[in-house]
Protein backbone atom coordinates (compact mmCIF):
# COMPACT_ATOMS: atom_id res chain seq x y z
CA UNK A 1 0.00 0.00 0.00
CA UNK A 2 1.16 3.52 -0.36
CA UNK A 3 -0.22 6.94 -0.88
CA UNK A 4 1.56 9.66 -2.70
CA UNK A 5 1.18 13.32 -3.21
CA UNK A 6 3.35 15.50 -5.62
CA UNK A 7 2.97 19.27 -5.85
CA UNK A 8 5.08 21.97 -8.22
CA UNK A 9 4.57 25.41 -7.83
CA UNK A 10 5.92 28.64 -9.00
CA UNK A 11 5.89 27.57 -12.60
CA UNK A 12 7.56 23.66 -11.47
CA UNK A 13 10.44 25.78 -9.62
CA UNK A 14 9.60 23.82 -6.76
CA UNK A 15 8.29 20.71 -6.37
CA UNK A 16 7.39 18.55 -3.33
CA UNK A 17 7.10 14.57 -2.42
CA UNK A 18 5.19 12.80 0.02
CA UNK A 19 4.54 8.71 0.32
CA UNK A 20 3.34 6.53 3.09
CA UNK A 21 3.39 2.87 2.52
CA UNK A 22 2.99 0.24 4.41
CA UNK A 23 4.67 -3.17 3.03
CA UNK A 24 3.34 -6.62 4.53
CA UNK A 25 5.86 -9.58 3.72
CA UNK A 26 4.96 -12.96 4.44
CA UNK A 27 6.22 -16.25 4.11
CA UNK A 28 9.83 -15.14 4.99
CA UNK A 29 12.64 -17.90 4.55
CA UNK A 30 14.02 -18.59 8.67
CA UNK A 31 16.01 -20.92 9.59
CA UNK A 32 13.43 -22.72 11.73
CA UNK A 33 15.30 -24.55 14.69
CA UNK A 34 14.52 -28.12 14.85
CA UNK A 35 15.28 -31.11 18.06
CA UNK A 36 18.56 -32.18 17.98
CA UNK A 37 17.36 -36.13 18.59
CA UNK A 38 16.14 -35.55 14.58
CA UNK A 39 19.92 -35.18 13.70
CA UNK A 40 19.63 -32.31 11.19
CA UNK A 41 22.43 -30.28 10.43
CA UNK A 42 23.10 -27.02 12.47
CA UNK A 43 19.71 -28.27 14.00
CA UNK A 44 17.58 -25.95 11.83
CA UNK A 45 15.58 -26.18 8.25
CA UNK A 46 15.06 -23.28 6.22
CA UNK A 47 11.34 -23.23 5.51
CA UNK A 48 8.62 -20.56 4.30
CA UNK A 49 7.31 -19.15 7.70
CA UNK A 50 7.30 -15.60 9.17
CA UNK A 51 6.18 -12.40 8.64
CA UNK A 52 7.80 -9.08 8.58
CA UNK A 53 5.55 -5.17 8.23
CA UNK A 54 7.83 -2.38 6.90
CA UNK A 55 6.36 1.10 7.39
CA UNK A 56 7.88 4.71 6.34
CA UNK A 57 7.23 8.02 5.25
CA UNK A 58 9.02 9.58 2.71
CA UNK A 59 9.56 13.38 1.54
CA UNK A 60 10.91 15.28 -1.26
CA UNK A 61 11.96 18.80 -2.15
CA UNK A 62 13.56 19.62 -5.76
CA UNK A 63 14.36 23.43 -6.49
CA UNK A 64 15.75 25.06 -9.18
CA UNK A 65 17.26 27.88 -7.27
CA UNK A 66 18.96 29.69 -10.20
CA UNK A 67 18.13 29.28 -13.84
CA UNK A 68 19.59 31.85 -16.61
CA UNK A 69 22.10 31.36 -19.68
CA UNK A 70 25.08 31.49 -18.04
CA UNK A 71 24.23 29.94 -14.17
CA UNK A 72 22.34 27.40 -13.45
CA UNK A 73 21.81 25.64 -9.75
CA UNK A 74 19.48 23.11 -8.57
CA UNK A 75 19.27 21.05 -5.30
CA UNK A 76 17.34 18.02 -4.25
CA UNK A 77 16.63 16.54 -0.75
CA UNK A 78 15.16 13.83 0.68
CA UNK A 79 14.07 12.20 3.63
CA UNK A 80 12.88 8.63 4.56
CA UNK A 81 11.58 7.13 8.12
CA UNK A 82 10.72 4.00 8.41
CA UNK A 83 10.28 1.21 10.69
CA UNK A 84 10.46 -2.82 10.67
CA UNK A 85 8.85 -5.22 12.97
CA UNK A 86 8.33 -9.13 12.64
CA UNK A 87 5.06 -10.07 12.83
CA UNK A 88 5.17 -14.04 13.04
CA UNK A 89 7.04 -16.91 13.32
CA UNK A 90 7.21 -20.34 13.55
CA UNK A 91 6.89 -22.53 16.49
CA UNK A 92 4.55 -20.20 18.40
CA UNK A 93 6.65 -17.23 17.81
CA UNK A 94 9.37 -18.38 19.73
CA UNK A 95 12.90 -16.22 18.96
CA UNK A 96 14.90 -17.04 16.57
CA UNK A 97 18.41 -16.27 18.23
CA UNK A 98 21.35 -15.90 15.30
CA UNK A 99 18.85 -13.84 13.35
CA UNK A 100 19.06 -14.23 9.83
CA UNK A 101 23.09 -14.60 9.43
CA UNK A 102 24.95 -17.84 9.51
CA UNK A 103 28.38 -16.56 10.14
CA UNK A 104 29.48 -17.64 13.84
CA UNK A 105 30.74 -13.64 14.44
CA UNK A 106 27.60 -12.36 13.68
CA UNK A 107 24.32 -14.79 14.97
CA UNK A 108 24.99 -15.06 18.29
CA UNK A 109 24.39 -11.30 18.85
CA UNK A 110 21.15 -11.11 16.77
CA UNK A 111 18.07 -12.33 16.84
CA UNK A 112 14.42 -11.98 15.49
CA UNK A 113 11.46 -11.66 17.82
CA UNK A 114 7.86 -11.02 17.54
CA UNK A 115 7.27 -7.06 17.57
CA UNK A 116 10.83 -6.74 17.42
CA UNK A 117 13.02 -5.20 14.41
CA UNK A 118 14.48 -8.11 12.41
CA UNK A 119 17.80 -8.72 13.37
CA UNK A 120 17.96 -7.27 16.83
CA UNK A 121 21.39 -6.72 18.88
CA UNK A 122 21.03 -9.43 21.68
CA UNK A 123 23.40 -9.39 24.53
CA UNK A 124 23.99 -8.65 28.20
CA UNK A 125 23.18 -5.29 29.56
CA UNK A 126 27.21 -3.58 30.96
CA UNK A 127 26.70 -1.72 34.37
CA UNK A 128 29.77 -0.20 33.89
CA UNK A 129 32.74 -1.47 36.70
CA UNK A 130 32.92 -2.26 40.27
CA UNK A 131 34.76 0.75 41.70
CA UNK A 132 36.45 -0.95 44.89
CA UNK A 133 37.74 -4.20 42.79
CA UNK A 134 37.78 -3.43 39.01
CA UNK A 135 35.10 -6.52 38.05
CA UNK A 136 32.67 -6.22 35.69
CA UNK A 137 29.33 -5.87 36.23
CA UNK A 138 26.24 -6.30 34.49
CA UNK A 139 22.22 -6.32 34.67
CA UNK A 140 20.36 -9.31 34.91
CA UNK A 141 16.99 -9.96 33.77
CA UNK A 142 15.72 -9.51 36.87
CA UNK A 143 17.36 -6.30 37.47
CA UNK A 144 20.07 -7.31 39.59
CA UNK A 145 23.27 -6.70 39.05
CA UNK A 146 26.11 -9.24 39.38
CA UNK A 147 29.87 -8.98 38.84
CA UNK A 148 32.32 -11.06 36.70
CA UNK A 149 34.94 -12.13 39.75
CA UNK A 150 38.28 -11.54 37.94
CA UNK A 151 40.44 -13.34 40.26
CA UNK A 152 38.29 -16.80 40.14
CA UNK A 153 36.22 -16.46 36.72
CA UNK A 154 32.58 -16.53 38.76
CA UNK A 155 29.53 -14.67 39.06
CA UNK A 156 29.02 -12.63 42.49
CA UNK A 157 26.00 -10.59 43.26
CA UNK A 158 27.13 -7.06 43.58
CA UNK A 159 25.73 -4.42 46.01
CA UNK A 160 26.56 -0.79 44.89
CA UNK A 161 26.51 0.17 49.23
CA UNK A 162 29.17 -2.57 49.32
CA UNK A 163 30.89 -2.89 46.58
CA UNK A 164 33.36 -4.78 48.05
CA UNK A 165 31.42 -7.70 49.08
CA UNK A 166 32.28 -10.88 46.89
CA UNK A 167 31.16 -13.56 48.90
CA UNK A 168 27.52 -14.18 47.46
CA UNK A 169 27.16 -16.66 44.53
CA UNK A 170 25.58 -15.37 41.35
CA UNK A 171 25.19 -15.81 38.30
CA UNK A 172 25.00 -14.30 34.44
CA UNK A 173 23.13 -17.03 32.05
CA UNK A 174 21.85 -16.59 28.34
CA UNK A 175 18.26 -15.85 29.47
CA UNK A 176 19.75 -12.54 31.37
CA UNK A 177 20.37 -11.36 27.73
CA UNK A 178 18.04 -8.38 25.85
CA UNK A 179 17.77 -7.01 23.27
CA UNK A 180 20.29 -3.64 22.96
CA UNK A 181 19.14 -1.97 19.87
CA UNK A 182 17.77 -1.85 16.82
CA UNK A 183 20.18 -2.52 13.93
CA UNK A 184 18.22 -1.17 10.81
CA UNK A 185 18.38 2.35 10.21
CA UNK A 186 14.90 4.69 11.46
CA UNK A 187 15.75 7.44 8.91
CA UNK A 188 17.75 8.43 6.10
CA UNK A 189 18.40 10.66 2.97
CA UNK A 190 20.31 12.69 1.09
CA UNK A 191 21.22 16.45 -0.24
CA UNK A 192 22.31 17.31 -4.12
CA UNK A 193 23.59 20.36 -5.32
CA UNK A 194 24.85 21.17 -8.91
CA UNK A 195 25.70 24.03 -10.64
CA UNK A 196 27.05 25.34 -13.91
CA UNK A 197 28.34 28.63 -14.83
CA UNK A 198 29.17 28.87 -18.27
CA UNK A 199 31.39 25.70 -19.12
CA UNK A 200 32.30 24.80 -15.71
CA UNK A 201 30.62 22.59 -13.10
CA UNK A 202 30.43 21.64 -9.91
CA UNK A 203 28.14 19.43 -7.55
CA UNK A 204 28.67 16.97 -4.37
CA UNK A 205 26.12 14.24 -2.81
CA UNK A 206 25.45 14.35 1.16
CA UNK A 207 23.82 11.56 2.77
CA UNK A 208 22.63 10.93 6.34
CA UNK A 209 21.55 7.60 8.24
CA UNK A 210 20.71 7.08 11.86
CA UNK A 211 18.42 5.99 14.54
CA UNK A 212 20.15 1.90 14.43
CA UNK A 213 22.54 0.57 17.00
CA UNK A 214 26.22 -1.38 15.97
CA UNK A 215 28.00 -3.77 17.81
CA UNK A 216 31.26 -2.84 17.64
CA UNK A 217 32.78 -6.30 17.95
CA UNK A 218 36.17 -4.75 16.43
CA UNK A 219 36.51 -2.09 19.26
CA UNK A 220 36.03 -5.22 21.88
CA UNK A 221 38.81 -7.25 20.31
CA UNK A 222 41.01 -4.20 20.77
CA UNK A 223 40.52 -4.64 24.34
CA UNK A 224 41.27 -8.15 24.47
CA UNK A 225 43.70 -9.64 27.53
CA UNK A 226 46.52 -10.87 25.27
CA UNK A 227 48.10 -7.50 25.91
CA UNK A 228 48.54 -7.13 22.26
CA UNK A 229 47.49 -4.39 19.54
CA UNK A 230 45.29 -3.21 21.71
CA UNK A 231 43.46 0.36 21.45
CA UNK A 232 44.12 3.44 23.31
CA UNK A 233 41.10 3.06 25.15
CA UNK A 234 42.20 0.87 27.50
CA UNK A 235 44.60 3.64 29.56
CA UNK A 236 41.16 3.90 30.96
CA UNK A 237 40.99 0.72 32.81
CA UNK A 238 40.43 0.26 36.41
CA UNK A 239 43.90 0.19 38.38
CA UNK A 240 43.05 0.67 42.09
CA UNK A 241 39.57 2.42 44.39
CA UNK A 242 41.55 5.20 44.53
CA UNK A 243 41.92 5.60 40.89
CA UNK A 244 39.39 3.87 39.16
CA UNK A 245 39.78 4.53 35.47
CA UNK A 246 36.52 5.43 33.01
CA UNK A 247 34.48 3.74 35.02
CA UNK A 248 33.99 1.40 32.09
CA UNK A 249 36.99 -0.57 31.08
CA UNK A 250 37.77 -3.27 34.31
CA UNK A 251 41.05 -4.03 35.51
CA UNK A 252 43.91 -6.38 33.08
CA UNK A 253 44.06 -9.57 33.88
CA UNK A 254 46.30 -11.63 31.66
CA UNK A 255 44.65 -14.37 29.49
CA UNK A 256 40.67 -13.40 30.50
CA UNK A 257 39.62 -11.43 28.19
CA UNK A 258 36.31 -13.85 27.03
CA UNK A 259 35.38 -13.56 30.56
CA UNK A 260 36.22 -9.88 31.28
CA UNK A 261 34.75 -8.28 27.84
CA UNK A 262 32.39 -11.50 27.04
CA UNK A 263 31.93 -13.20 24.45
CA UNK A 264 28.61 -12.13 23.24
CA UNK A 265 27.63 -8.80 22.87
CA UNK A 266 27.46 -6.69 25.57
CA UNK A 267 25.35 -2.88 25.90
CA UNK A 268 29.55 -2.01 26.49
CA UNK A 269 30.26 -2.15 22.91
CA UNK A 270 27.03 -0.81 21.40
CA UNK A 271 26.98 2.65 20.05
CA UNK A 272 24.71 4.55 17.64
CA UNK A 273 25.19 4.31 13.86
CA UNK A 274 24.38 8.18 13.12
CA UNK A 275 26.64 9.33 10.41
CA UNK A 276 26.88 12.29 7.94
CA UNK A 277 28.99 11.20 4.85
CA UNK A 278 30.08 13.29 2.29
CA UNK A 279 30.01 10.83 -0.34
CA UNK A 280 30.71 12.62 -3.85
CA UNK A 281 32.46 16.32 -5.15
CA UNK A 282 33.28 16.63 -8.52
CA UNK A 283 34.16 19.40 -10.76
CA UNK A 284 34.25 19.78 -14.38
CA UNK A 285 35.03 21.69 -17.59
CA UNK A 286 33.69 21.83 -20.86
CA UNK A 287 35.56 22.66 -23.91
CA UNK A 288 33.78 25.70 -25.60
CA UNK A 289 31.33 25.04 -28.67
CA UNK A 290 33.21 26.40 -31.80
CA UNK A 291 36.39 25.00 -30.54
CA UNK A 292 33.99 20.63 -30.37
CA UNK A 293 32.80 22.37 -33.95
CA UNK A 294 36.00 22.50 -35.49
CA UNK A 295 37.19 19.16 -34.82
CA UNK A 296 33.97 17.75 -34.99
CA UNK A 297 33.37 16.24 -31.37
CA UNK A 298 29.89 16.76 -29.56
CA UNK A 299 31.39 17.25 -26.35
CA UNK A 300 34.71 17.03 -24.63
CA UNK A 301 34.34 17.42 -20.61
CA UNK A 302 37.49 17.29 -17.93
CA UNK A 303 36.72 16.32 -15.12
CA UNK A 304 38.08 15.73 -11.39
CA UNK A 305 36.65 14.09 -8.62
CA UNK A 306 36.60 12.71 -4.69
CA UNK A 307 34.70 9.79 -3.59
CA UNK A 308 33.88 9.09 0.13
CA UNK A 309 35.89 12.34 1.12
CA UNK A 310 34.21 12.79 4.65
CA UNK A 311 32.12 11.41 7.20
CA UNK A 312 31.01 12.60 10.48
CA UNK A 313 30.10 10.70 12.83
CA UNK A 314 30.27 9.49 17.45
CA UNK A 315 30.83 6.17 16.02
CA UNK A 316 33.71 4.69 17.24
CA UNK A 317 34.83 2.39 14.75
CA UNK A 318 36.48 2.99 11.44
CA UNK A 319 33.01 3.52 9.46
CA UNK A 320 29.19 2.92 10.68
CA UNK A 321 28.67 1.39 7.40
CA UNK A 322 31.15 -1.46 7.67
CA UNK A 323 28.62 -3.67 9.81
CA UNK A 324 26.72 -6.52 8.60
CA UNK A 325 23.57 -7.20 10.41
CA UNK A 326 24.41 -4.61 12.79
CA UNK A 327 28.15 -6.52 14.19
CA UNK A 328 31.04 -4.48 13.06
CA UNK A 329 33.68 -7.50 13.23
CA UNK A 330 36.93 -6.16 11.40
CA UNK A 331 35.44 -4.60 8.49
CA UNK A 332 37.29 -3.34 5.35
CA UNK A 333 36.95 0.23 5.37
CA UNK A 334 35.66 2.72 2.64
CA UNK A 335 38.89 3.76 0.24
CA UNK A 336 38.47 7.23 -0.35
CA UNK A 337 39.18 7.69 -4.20
CA UNK A 338 40.79 10.68 -5.96
CA UNK A 339 40.18 10.74 -9.21
CA UNK A 340 40.54 12.59 -12.99
CA UNK A 341 39.59 12.07 -16.68
CA UNK A 342 37.94 13.23 -19.99
CA UNK A 343 34.73 12.49 -21.19
CA UNK A 344 34.57 12.56 -25.24
CA UNK A 345 31.09 12.10 -27.33
CA UNK A 346 31.73 11.57 -30.98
Amino acid sequence: MDYGLDIAVLDNKVKFTFDYYKNEIDKLILDVPTPPSLGIPTNTISKNFGSLENTGFEFGIEYNVIKNNNFKWDINTNITFQKSLTTSLPNNSADLVGGSSTDININPNIIIRLDESPNSLFGFDYWGVNPSNGNPVYVKANGTLVQGNINTQLYRAFDPNNPSDVSIPSSLLLTDRKILGNTLPTYFGGFTSSMTYKNLDFGFLIRFSGGNKIFNATRRELLNQDLNNNSTEILGRWQSASNPGDGQTPRLFAGRGNFINQTNATSRFVENGDFISLDNISLGYSFPKLLLDKIRVDKIRFFVQVQNALIITKYKGINPEMETLGVDFNGTPRAKVFSMGININL
